[in-house]
């Protein structure tokens, strides 16, 4: 029989091996920078057909480039500056009304908007979409996909940086087609909250147990930054960080397990433990990104923005000359075409 979480999406298309998801954020990170290359160097040649004064300093409003001296993004600095903004969520959090925190963003939001911050980045690039925003989108689609909505206008309000529902929506929707529109995150807390339960049915000092449990879920939350979601079964980080937080506080587990597994192959356990140990080496490893590595990588991520994203660019500019071009063309097609029926009814009723 198969294990249930094999059968989830999570498990299809957001599960990887460390070489796989090593590899996935290699190709997107090249990619990435060759687009976005290609888009310096198109913004680079119109600004030359843009003088500096005269007759459009309003319609153009984007620093002059020289393509040569732009230094991109490493994957490392997106990693680490995507790690820092992840971490920036539960203090977004905490600028609500003490109410909202409670009964909306429960620990399952706050998870599930991280989830889908390092999902989102795992095929997009903070040179076309800066994670200060893409933090914020996050958090209101996780309130909205954990039945705990938040509507827009009180969002916004306690927002600590300024933003319209416009730009909210907007980018909604380019965050959940890169989620896949797959919404659903099997996350460590339940699996936790079953252990809890089955440990006591067979430990019976429930008073430990419950600080286990307790601080399993710091540990939980401290895994969220890591990559474990991409690379461990939700029930195996839940095991790792409860045998991480019965080890804190010198308390034996093994008899829990011997009663749990006596019954599976030494090859399956020994499988499991070395997972265990695995999860509990990323967990204790786990850096937080500095805030002064953070600020600095920021500012060269200022320099090397995908020019195309900003709406006051030249190249932007042009998208939106030949978007309307095209409009024009269609709309003219369409009146060709009316004009050639209603003279075709003219002609049936002389």
């Amino acid at each position: 029989m198969k294990e249930l979480f094999t059968e989830t999406s999570q498990y299809r298309n957001w599960f990887y091996s460390k070489e796989k998801l090593q590899e996935i954020r290699e190709k997107n990170h090249a990619s990435a920078v060759e687009r976005v290359k290609q888009r310096m160097l198109e913004e680079a040649e119109l600004q030359k057909s843009i003088p500096t004064r005269g007759e459009q300093p309003e319609r153009i409003n984007s620093p002059r480039l020289n393509p040569a001296e732009i230094e991109y993004l490493k994957m490392e600095d997106e990693l680490a500056l995507c790690n820092y903004y992840q971490t920036q969520i539960p203090l977004v959090v905490s600028k609500f009304p003490e109410e909202i925190q409670k009964n909306k963003f429960t620990d399952k939001v706050k998870a599930s908007a991280i989830t889908y911050v390092k999902r989102f980045y795992l095929r997009n690039t903070m040179m076309d979409y800066h994670p200060r925003d893409i933090i914020i989108t996050c958090l209101f689609l996780a309130a909205k996909t954990e039945f705990s909505f938040v509507p827009i206008e009180d969002f916004i309000k306690f927002l600590p940086t300024k933003a319209t529902k416009e730009v909210f929506f907007d980018l909604e929707l380019i965050v959940a087609r890169s989620l896949r529109y797959e919404f659903t995150i099997h996350h460590p807390y339940l699996s936790a909250y079953g252990l809890f339960l089955d440990m006591q049915t067979v430990l019976k000092d429930a008073k430990t147990i419950q600080v286990i449990y307790e601080k399993s879920k710091e540990f939980i939350h401290k895994s969220l930054f890591t990559d474990t979601m991409f690379l461990y079964q939700p029930s195996q980080i839940a095991l790792a960080t409860v045998r991480i937080a019965a080890k804190e506080l010198n308390f034996n587990l093994n008899s829990y397990f011997s009663i749990k597994f006596n019954s599976e192959p030494k090859e399956k356990l020994d499988s499991l433990y070395k997972k265990l140990d695995e999860i509990e080496n990323i967990i204790k490893e786990y850096e937080p990104t500095p805030l002064n590595k953070a600020k600095e990588i920021d500012a060269r991520l200022h320099k090397c923005k995908n020019p195309e994203k900003n709406p006051n660019s030249a190249i932007s500019r042009k998208r939106k000359l030949e978007r309307e071009g095209l409009e024009d063309a269609d709309n003219h097609k369409k009146k060709k075409i009316e004009d050639e029926y209603q003279k075709s009814l003219e002609e049936v009723f002389k």
